[in-house]
């Protein structure tokens, strides 16, 4: 029996993701807590914290789908910075240039690393642009390395019930989850029945901190992998085994 691949992503984020899997040869069960919907307020969140920015921070494709639109009536912006690649190639789509990102990596701690920070002026404004909620910890470093840190929220994220007597029914063994918000909506939304079953999957995932939030709820088996693809062809330069306590 040809084995399923759960694909634990926000709805409107798993078509590249599911081409991926089906042509590495597996059946795919899109499993999607959550929903992307712009927030409806963020032309007026732009108007108030971009006209002052030296930069632009994007938190993911998302974002720059949802607010690179509004840019448009923005023209004195001068750097874009990404979280990863796919961020920055979606900016390039969008005609956001000069982009810098990461090479590799698709993290606040590698974009801390990058040169552009030292090229901006002292105290200069920079802009964060995320979804609802988003994570703190590059705003609280740029701030303490004395930038003045403005959010936009692009996005909120919908909660969606999952279809759990498919999950039951089907030959999943892996699970592909993309954010630690991912996780904890997927098992907190896990009936009593399927605790088992969900525990027992290979986990795959791209970043160590989302692994270790899997490994909380009790994954036993995770590895992170690039992207996707290179983890069904099982290329696996950063494996992760560290066992909590």
């Amino acid at each position: 029996m040809i084995p399923t691949l759960l694909l634990v992503r926000p709805e409107n984020r798993q078509s590249e993701d599911r081409r991926i899997a089906e042509r590495a040869g597996w059946n795919v069960l899109p499993f999607a807590p959550v929903r992307l919907a712009a927030d409806p307020t963020l032309p007026e969140q732009l108007a108030a914290c971009l006209p002052d920015a030296a930069a632009v921070f994007w938190v993911s494709p998302t974002a720059v789908e949802m607010a690179a639109p509004h840019l448009r009536t923005h023209t004195g912006i001068v750097v874009h910075i990404a979280v990863g690649q796919a961020t920055a190639r979606a900016l390039e789509r969008a005609g956001c240039f000069p982009v810098h990102a990461p090479a590799q990596q698709n993290d606040s701690e590698a974009v801390l690393t990058l040169p552009v920070w030292q090229q901006l002026p002292p105290h200069a404004d920079i802009v964060i642009i995320r979804g609802q909620g988003g994570r703190e910890y590059l705003a609280e470093q740029l701030r303490l390395r004395g930038f003045r840190v403005h959010a936009a929220a692009a996005y909120q994220s919908i909660a969606l019930p999952l279809d759990w007597p498919a999950f039951m029914r089907q030959n999943v063994q892996a699970a592909w989850v993309t954010s630690s918000e991912m996780a904890r909506a997927l098992f907190t939304q896990a009936p009593s029945a399927c605790t088992q079953k969900l525990k027992s999957l290979l986990y795959l995932t791209h970043h160590e901190r989302i692994a270790r939030t899997l490994q909380q709820y009790g994954a036993a088996k995770v590895s992170v992998y690039p992207n996707l693809a290179a983890a069904l062809h099982g290329n696996a330069p950063n494996v992760y085994t560290e066992t909590l306590p």
